[in-house]
């Protein structure tokens, strides 16, 4: 039997321990951690669908075509959201490309639709309270919707051979198609910690 060089295998045993050891601190490990959905933000994204579902129907089956009947349950519908949820983001289209489309914008952010920027109604009203040379800053958001600010209205004439449109949120395009039907598209977003989430009905 031969016995040599045991200094040798303690010099690659060493050299196996030290490379394992130099592996196992250069692995990198990726984690994501996910909040769960916001309590019920899905569940009412569903419920709002199926209610603007009910109301085209009432309009289908009774024929009523005047455009204000649907204005003003998109205005109820928009204060039903913000008594339920006032940190909410919220954008209705409705109409069609016949008697024209309104985009009314009910959140804190500026939406880009057909090259028009639309402000929300929902942007925070900043101002000061001083009080013996201290000033403390104070946000509010409203929640009644002025009608001018925050909506835009496009006539048949600006979208004439128009087949769908383009709605640019928070660097986000959703194309939407617009015909001679009339159609009712809602977009909300809500913040959750450092989490957004975003429902398109």
């Amino acid at each position: 039997m031969v016995i040599s060089n045991k200094r040798g295998q303690f010099f690659l045993l060493a050299a196996v321990i030290i490379s394992v050891v130099a592996i196992s601190l250069g692995v990198t490990s990726n984690l994501a951690r996910v909040s769960k959905d916001p309590k019920g933000f899905y569940d009412f994204t569903y419920e709002v669908e199926r209610e603007t579902g009910a109301v085209m129907d009432y309009e289908i089956y009774t024929d009523f075509s005047d455009g204000s009947n649907l204005t003003e349950f998109i205005e109820l519908l928009a204060k039903d959201i913000r008594d339920r949820d006032p940190s909410s983001n919220f954008i209705f289209i409705y109409g069609d490309n016949v008697s024209g489309l309104v985009l009314k914008n009910y959140g804190a952010t500026s939406a880009d639709i057909h090259g028009t920027t639309v402000v929300g109604s929902g942007t925070p009203a900043i101002s000061d309270i001083c009080l013996g040379g201290y000033c403390q800053n104070v946000s509010q958001t409203f929640g009644t919707f002025p009608d001018d600010i925050g909506t835009k209205k496009f006539s048949s004439a600006e979208l004439s051979g128009e087949t769908n449109i383009s709605v640019t949120i928070e660097e986000q395009n959703f194309v939407f198609p617009i015909s001679e039907h009339r159609q009712v598209i809602f977009i909300i977003q809500k913040d959750v910690e450092d989490e957004s989430f975003v429902a398109v009905k």
